[in-house]
Order: structure tokens, then C-alpha cells, then sequence
């Protein structure tokens, strides 16, 4: 993901019914089709989900603006980029914007932080609850709701004008396609795919949702009462449940860039259970993430308990050894943190680069050189 903050596009319904309905391309990848709804983009934020979320947002423009104080919220899981998201749609659209997300354990890794740092990037505000789960910061959203009057982009972006416009998506898809594998997190991506068979008189048979949770697995019934009576998919959802669990990340060697914690687990099922075909296409909503994990920079694991501050005697002497140069687990998590800033904002190439040129920079002793100039 690269997103470019200084020049990020800005509404208009000219660029907005343009771009809205542009038909993302089918490509051919070891034998399967897939549809790359991967490469829809806003500004270097992509995937399906974007689509969704600015549909939805369209579509309550007016009323957001005259009666919800011209903003929106939502609450996102860990791994969810949909905080990330809500908060790009915003910015387009000029609208204010709040998020609630789960406190992060002390062993989550920064990968899953990202999301709200961009989220704040792009000028949102970021509340943490204590709950891990999604269902903590899904009350806490409906509370700022009330507080706020702001607009509610609900947890899977769900509503009858979202279903419609992954439904569109299928216009392209070929009249020789007759499975469809999709990851199914709310399950709605899935749902908008078999409408569009519908919409479009497509001759898919079978839809194989990979669902992550066992609520969507054992839930078979909302696969087929989701979608009105008339316009009900004529061939048989197969919901599989994937054999991961949601939190896992899952790196495949393919050239096709898949999130770890989303696509991949599909495409794994798909590659394990089918064979390559013309008539099986793998739907690739896109959600991708930044990966900051410390152990590929070969940085020994920093204790949680060692770097936890004492009284303001013993801060002051961590910080001076930090600005002095000393190398520590202190120093580390600060640059291992700086270069996460510096990814998000653009100012340098990835992870690695940023961690190095700062940790260069800290144990120059160039800061505390600097510092003590100013004091003169």
C-alpha cells in the first residue's frame, strides 16, 4: 500500500460515477481465474471494501452532512482494515470521522497497529477499548453514535446499495466460469457475488464462501435469506469454514499479492480442494496491510516488562541514554517505533530502511550534540 497523503483525491460526482464503476480486470493465475477487485483504489488505499464503504457513503451524503453533524464512525477488529478505510472515505467526501478499536494486547504485533495510524493520518480520531473483540468496540461505536450524532458505517459494511455494487462487479466475469471462491469475513462480498450471477444471468453454479468465523460457517441460513425472494441465487452456496483461525497469518509464495489474513487462507482452500480451471475463479476483494514485523530486521524479541518506565528520575535517565547514543532495548523500541511513523507517512521505502537510518541517526549521538547546542 502506498498512499500519497499530499495529493489524495477529493469528491466530485464527475470523478465519483467514473471511478465508482469502473470494472475491475479478470486475470489468469496458475490456472485459475481471478477477479482483481484487489486494484480498486482510492488515493493507494484499495480492494473491494473501498468501493462498499464509498457507495454507502454516497448514498447517505445528504444525510450525513444535514443530520448526522457531517461525520461518520466505525469500529474495526484488530486485523480489520476497515478503521483504515472508513477513515480514506472521509477525506474524500470532507466528512469528520471516528473510530473504536480493541485495546492491543502486548503481544500484538505493529502490523495490526498500522491501520490506526493511518486512520489518524488520514485525520481521524482513534479510541481504544479494552475489549479484544469486535463486539467491545461495536458498543462503544453505538455510544459515540448517540454522543456524536455522526453517521454509522456498521462492522461489514453492510446494506442493500453495497450488495449492489460488488453485484455490478460480475458483469465481466466469463460466461465459461461456474465455481466462485471468495474469503467470507461479514460474508457480504460473497452475497454481492451472487446477486450479480443473478443480475447478469451468469452460469456459476456453486459459490464457495471460506469463512473465517464459525458463526458464518454454522450460519447457513443467512446465505440464502440475505437476498429477496426474487432475486435468490440460483445455483448452491458451499460454505467452508478455513482451517485457520482469524488472527493467523498465512504466507504463500504466489505471485499474486494476497492478505495474509484474508485472501490467502482463501486462495490455500481453493488450491488444496480444486483443480486449476478455467471454470473456477478465485474473487479477490483485496485487503491489504503493512507487515512490520521486528524479526525480519533480525532484532532480538524486546520484553514488554523491559521497557515499562518507573518514577520520573529513572525516565529522564533512559531518555538521555537514548539521545546519547547508548544501545538498548529503549532505543530499539523507539526506532522500531519511529520507523512504523516514518512507513505511514511516506518518508521512507519500507520498514527495513526506516528502522536502519534511524537507528544510524540515535546512536550517532548527533541528538544529544543537538540538544545540548539549544541549551546554550
Amino acid at each position: 500500500m502506498s498512499i500519497n497523503f499530499d495529493n489524495f483525491p477529493t469528491f466530485s460526482e464527475e470523478h465519483f460515477q467514473t471511478w465508482i464503476n469502473e470494472l475491475t480486470p479478470i486475470e489468469e493465475h496458475k490456472g485459475y481465474l481471478v477477479k482483481r477487485d484487489d486494484l480498486f483504489n482510492l488515493g493507494g488505499v484499495s480492494g473491494g471494501k473501498v468501493r462498499q464503504c464509498s457507495k454507502l457513503v454516497y448514498d447517505n451524503l445528504d444525510h450525513i452532512k444535514n443530520d448526522c453533524n457531517g461525520g461518520i464512525l466505525t469500529a474495526a477488529g484488530i486485523p480489520s482494515p476497515q478503521s483504515c478505510i472508513t477513515s480514506a472515505v472521509a477525506k474524500y467526501f470532507g466528512l469528520k470521522c471516528l473510530v473504536t478499536i480493541p485495546h492491543y494486547p502486548d503481544h500484538i504485533r505493529d502490523s495490526y497497529r498500522v491501520n490506526a495510524s493511518l486512520s489518524q493520518k488520514f485525520g481521524a480520531k482513534v479510541y481504544g477499548v479494552g475489549n479484544p473483540n469486535i463486539s467491545g468496540p461495536e458498543l462503544d461505536a453505538k455510544k459515540l453514535v448517540g454522543e456524536t450524532g455522526y453517521f454509522q458505517i456498521k462492522f461489514g459494511m453492510n446494506g442493500k446499495q453495497v450488495m449492489e455494487t460488488i453485484a455490478q462487479q460480475v458483469k465481466n466475469i466469463p460466461d465459461c466460469v461456474e465455481t466462485v471462491v471468495g474469503i467470507a469475513g461479514s460474508g457480504l462480498s460473497m452475497l454481492g457475488v451472487a446477486l450479480g450471477c443473478k443480475l447478469y444471468n451468469k452460469n456459476v453454479k456453486t459459490i464457495h464462501p471460506v469463512a473465517l468465523s464459525s458463526y458464518v460457517y454454522k450460519n447457513k441460513k443467512m446465505w440464502y435469506d440475505r437476498l429477496s425472494q426474487d432475486l435468490k441465487f440460483d445455483g448452491e452456496f458451499h460454505v467452508v469454514q478455513s482451517e485457520y483461525p482469524y488472527q493467523h497469518k498465512l504466507k504463500l509464495d504466489e505471485s499474486l499479492p494476497l492478505d495474509q489474513t484474508y485472501e490467502a487462507k482463501a486462495w490455500d482452500w481453493m488450491v488444496k480442494n480444486l483443480e486449476p480451471s478455467e471454470k473456477v475463479l478465485f474473487w479477490d476483494v483485496g485487503i491489504k496491510e503493512y507487515d512490520l514485523d521486528p524479526k525480519s530486521l533480525n532484532i532480538k524479541a524486546i520484553g514488554f516488562q523491559n521497557i515499562v518506565g518507573k518514577d520520573p528520575e529513572y525516565n529522564a535517565e533512559k531518555m538521555r541514554e537514548i539521545f546519547q547514543g547508548k544501545d538498548n532495548d529503549f532505543s530499539v523500541a523507539v526506532c522500531l517505533n519511529a520507523a512504523a511513523g516514518l512507513l505511514v507517512a511516506e518518508k521512507s521505502a519500507s520498514f527495513k530502511e526506516g528502522y536502519e537510518k534511524l537507528r544510524e541517526h540515535i546512536l550517532s549521538g548527533k541528538v544529544i550534540n543537538q540538544i545540548t547546542k539549544l541549551k546554550k
